[in-house]
């Protein structure tokens, strides 16, 4: 098991180096760096070679971001051409995010780890869990529901062992939530948390990722890097859009699974790990695993215990509380006064269905506070009612169709078949679903990456949904080099 230590990012590397300050930790297709972060408290980051860590890789900016140290971490991007991510998250142009515990930073196709100094570093101060909730990246754990403090009271057991977790959930409803709250509740707490979105890592980058690579074993692996797998070892990994993961990929992490070792790309020796695995969907497993196209022996390997994440619309008097805690992140961040909502414009938030779950509803407070001139939050500061707050027939409405339910409220069963609709229904979804991937594909001009972006699903998904509808499939042309 590798050393743990409490840092901003939860995230462990490999060599125990005694540190004095803060490191960046730096993966990308072809190479790897570990830089430390100067006395002065910023390092930059880009392609040009006068970046204080250099990059050399098409998808990074020649000048692309600078880390500011401070308690927390902060990144600011810096107008990149293909942006900068916290924990899956775009953050704006010329804006400082802060960088979380556990969360990873994409910069392109590089992947970056913050790790705090080893030695001569103060001892940690304890946060009370009021403020833990109240965290500028992590949507505040509201728990108000009677479903909701059930659901917690099984992730408080379930945290204290070693058991696979499967997160069963609409998009949106916060399994990153849970699954962050599952590992903070275990015995692993202090040590790597990492999170993975495989439908966010192209097929070609998949495998080196997680498994990492040595060096000679492709063109451009100039040096090993170790992969996820092995940064999450001692810690927990969280798997999210875990039915999005390809096949062959499946077979080679049953295999990681059952002999709790990895082999990285080119490699011949193996190394031991040992990781918690949670995973997160928002698609019916078990009709997949039916249909073939998710892996039944994997499926049983991951199902030590699966829990359903209710969508918002089943716990409506979390709303409100909700609604308030996402104005104040958002005045906090616009450096502005807190600003209330007024009633009128709460029973309308309160009415509203949320088929994106907390993620929309979180879009909404943002937009509102940004509209916001005066000194309320008021009903024409929310979206015009004709557009529902949303997509109507969005691809929301099409999972919910086939999502699993609770039998008799257990959190950890489900009924033998998933939840269907009438033919009629069926095809009248289907046809807006064809329609909305139609309209989206023409506002992008045919870029599947920008259009599945503007639909809020994954890539891969758009892409088996063209081929299902029968849409005629543009040639692929060649993305510019960033500038």
């Amino acid at each position: 098991m590798l050393p743990r230590e409490d840092d901003i990012t939860g995230t462990e590397t490999h060599a125990r180096v005694a540190l004095a300050r803060p490191h960046l930790v730096a993966m990308w297709p072809g190479g790897s760096a570990v830089k430390e972060m100067p006395a002065a408290g910023t390092l930059s980051i880009g392609r040009s070679r006068k970046c204080d860590l250099c990059i050399d890789h098409p998808s990074v900016s020649r000048e692309h971001a600078i880390f500011y140290g401070s308690n927390p971490v902060t990144v600011e991007d810096l107008g990149s051409t293909n942006g900068t991510t916290i924990a899956g998250t775009r953050i704006p142009n010329r804006t400082r995010a802060a960088i979380q515990r556990g969360q990873v930073v994409a910069i392109g196709a590089a992947v970056i780890v913050v790790r705090a100094a080893l030695e001569n570093d103060a001892p940690p101060v304890p946060q009370p869990r009021a403020t833990l909730r109240a965290n500028h990246q992590a949507p505040p754990v509201i728990v108000v529901d009677d479903g909701m403090r059930e659901l917690y009271r099984v992730v408080d057991l379930v945290g204290k062992g070693d058991l696979s977790v499967i997160l069963l959930g609409e998009t949106g409803a916060g399994k990153d939530v849970i699954a962050d709250a599952i590992h903070r509740r275990s015995t692993r707490g202090s040590a790597a948390y990492v999170r993975v979105n495989c439908a966010a890592l192209p097929d070609a980058l998949l495998e080196s990722e997680l498994f990492g690579y040595e060096r000679g074993a492709f063109t451009g692996a100039v040096q090993a890097k170790p992969g996820l797998l092995e940064v999450a070892d001692g810690g927990t990994l969280f798997l999210d859009e875990i039915a999005e993961l390809p096949l062959a990929m499946q077979a080679k992490l049953l295999r990681v699974l059952e002999s709790r070792e990895v082999t990285r790309v080119g490699g011949l020796k193996s190394r031991s790990i040992e990781v918690r695995f949670v995973c997160a969907t928002n698609r019916d497993l078990v009709a997949l695993v039916r249909s073939g196209a998710f892996r039944q022996d994997l499926y049983f390997r991951l199902n030590g215990i699966s829990l359903v994440i209710p969508p918002l619309r089943q716990r409506r008097a979390e709303i409100a509380p909700l609604a308030q805690a996402f104005v104040i992140q958002a005045c906090r961040d616009a450096a502005r006064p807190e600003v209330p909502i007024t009633a009128e414009a709460m029973r309308q938030l309160e009415a509203h269905d949320w088929p994106g779950n907390v993620r929309e509803l979180r879009n909404v407070i943002e937009r509102a506070v940004t509209l916001c001139t005066g000194t309320a939050i008021d009903i024409h500061h929310l979206p015009p009612p004709e557009l529902n707050f949303g997509v109507t027939g969005s691809f929301e409405t099409a999972q919910r169709a086939t999502m699993p339910s609770p039998n008799n409220g257990s959190l950890g069963a489900f009924d033998a078949a998933p939840l269907g609709l009438h033919d009629a229904a069926r095809r009248a979804a289907q046809s807006i679903e064809r329609r909305r991937i139609a309209e989206a594909m023409d506002r992008c001009g045919g870029n599947q990456t920008r259009a599945a972006q503007l639909l809020r699903i994954s890539r891969r998904t758009l892409v088996a949904r063209l081929t299902d509808y029968g849409f005629a499939r543009p040639l692929k042309k060649r993305a510019p080099e960033a500038d």
